[in-house]
């Protein structure tokens, strides 16, 4: 392409489907929001935009407003507010998603498109028979999946930002004060079957436990079990976590969420 054909970087962009980028609450400041400073280089350096372009703010708490640039600093770009879009792609069923703790690169994979799948907030945990511990925890790796839950937010076009507590012992995972809950155990293939899921009562809250590599214990599952859990099979064969997660929270979606509307 010749020189003088290539689009200045913000006419380009104006002519494609606005870009959206992520705002904490305390971001705001009335009819404008100052971009952090990792959102504020992708807009500059990455997709590079240029002030007067207009794109798409999410607070993740539901909201989504249409802004327009007014300055580009470095590491602190600022919009201004221009109206509130109305748009509704968040599933009614609100799933708490308890998982295992995993190998960084496969979790962290997994926040994505867990995300991308509508859940409401994640629960990682260890068991015992999780390879992976937290050992020293480091704040650092927490900021960093809730970074990778705004990535996907984003791409995805949801709403509302999942929840991402510290890691938390097996016990802890348990307790929580949704309606249904849910096991998802390899060893469970004779009983409850996801089609089973269909014909109770629709439920608006749901905790989702998936085990890791080695999957759960019976004694884990008789603990879950006491603690109110339904133990649920994902067919006759040993799925993968990672495969095991996506599956499990598609099927909720399907039965109670959004994917079978």
């Amino acid at each position: 392409m010749k020189a003088d054909k290539i689009p200045p970087p913000g006419r380009f962009h104006q002519e494609r489907q606005r870009r959206r980028f992520f705002a904490g609450l305390n971001q705001f400041r009335g009819d404008e929001v100052i971009l952090s400073p990792s959102e504020s280089h992708h807009l500059i350096r990455v997709v590079r935009l240029a002030v007067g372009d207009r794109v798409e703010v999410s607070d993740g708490c539901g909201r989504i407003f249409e802004a327009e640039i007014l300055s580009l600093e470095p590491t602190a770009a600022r919009l201004r507010l221009l109206n509130e879009l109305s748009v509704g792609i968040e599933s009614s069923l609100k799933i708490t998603l308890g998982l295992a703790l995993v190998r960084a690169e496969i979790f962290d994979s997994l926040i994505r498109q867990v995300t991308e799948l509508g859940i409401y907030r994640l629960v990682p945990f260890t068991s015992t028979r999780s390879l992976v511990r937290p050992g020293g925890w480091k704040k650092s790796r927490l900021l960093r999946w809730q970074r990778l839950a705004q990535e996907a937010l984003k791409s995805s076009q949801r709403l509302i930002l999942p929840e991402i507590d510290p890691p938390v012992d097996f016990p802890d995972a348990l307790i929580g004060p949704e309606e249904v809950k849910l096991m998802f155990w390899e060893e469970q293939r004779q009983a409850h079957r996801p089609h089973d899921l269909a014909a109770w009562p629709r439920p608006r809250t749901i905790r989702a436990l998936i085990g890791p590599e080695g999957g759960f214990t019976a004694a884990e599952a008789d603990t879950a079990r006491q603690a109110g859990f339904n133990l649920l099979g994902l067919g006759p064969r040993r799925l993968r976590v990672e495969t095991a997660a996506l599956a499990a929270v598609a099927v909720l979606q399907y039965t109670w969420g959004d994917l079978n509307p």
